[in-house]
């Protein structure tokens, strides 16, 4: 319930409420001996005309003058007519717009980013990088994001929270290794679906010694393009092997 007071005179109010489902006209006045025989006020709800004439005695408080279910989004007046009391006031026009914008719903779920990729981008040995972006917010703005990241089924994962960006860097992962990631976004409905779940491999590396100690790079070939990073696998005679 909302209420919007407009003073009028020295003692009155003229109040619009809005009960959440209808609208009400209120005259109030703290002054016990204001008192008429014929307070005229008239008004608009609904896009139609409303009004009509009632006796406040002395002592009245307050009088409600009227109620009308409201549905859309809309102002309303309200309007008194002089009063010929110093209580109420003269003439006096009031109004206040009723939202009755519907409802948010929960979020759509986010997508990976760039549209159409797995969101994976940098993949280094032991760290890679997951972009997604986000869809619809439902009609209420999004408040949190997060990605989970993990195995296949997500039961050995972590989820963090992430920025406006929707972007974040896994570190201290396992080279040659397949990892798998979705998004999620909330707003103050709730939490969206889950986005599609995609996955990406680690690098492999190679370690190369400088003449004192190994250090691991990672390989990367050229398509005539762009450089596109490799898994490095060594044989043992009978089976291939990652290295790093």
């Amino acid at each position: 319930m909302v209420d919007y007071d407009k003073p009028v005179g020295t003692a009155g109010t003229m109040r619009i409420r809005d009960t959440g489902t209808a609208v009400e006209f209120w005259i109030l006045c703290s002054d016990g001996a204001t008192n008429t025989g014929s307070y005229t006020w008239s008004g608009v709800v609904n896009g139609s005309g409303v009004g009509g004439t009632t006796s406040l005695p002395s002592g009245f408080g307050s009088r409600l003058l009227g109620s009308w279910s409201v549905s859309s989004s809309q102002t309303v007046t309200f309007h008194q007519n002089a009063t010929g009391t110093s209580g109420l006031g003269g003439a006096a026009d009031h109004s206040a717009f009723i939202n009755r914008t519907p409802p948010g719903t929960i979020p759509d779920p986010p997508h990976p980013y760039p549209v159409g990729t797995t969101g994976f981008d940098q993949v280094m040995p032991t760290s890679v990088r997951y972009r997604f972006q986000d869809g619809s917010d439902g009609g209420s703005p999004i408040t949190s994001r997060a990605i989970q990241f993990g195995n296949s089924d997500f039961s050995d994962s972590v989820l963090v929270g992430v920025d406006s960006s929707g972007t974040y860097t896994f570190t201290g992962l396992v080279p040659a290794h397949r990892y798998y990631a979705r998004a999620r976004v909330q707003n103050a409905v709730g939490v969206s679906p889950w986005s599609e779940t995609t996955s990406v491999v680690t690098s492999g590396f190679v370690n190369v010694s400088d003449g004192t100690s190994w250090s691991p790079y990672a390989v990367d070939v050229s398509d005539g393009t762009s450089w596109i990073r490799q898994i490095v696998e060594v044989s043992d005679g009978t089976n291939w092997k990652v290295q790093g």
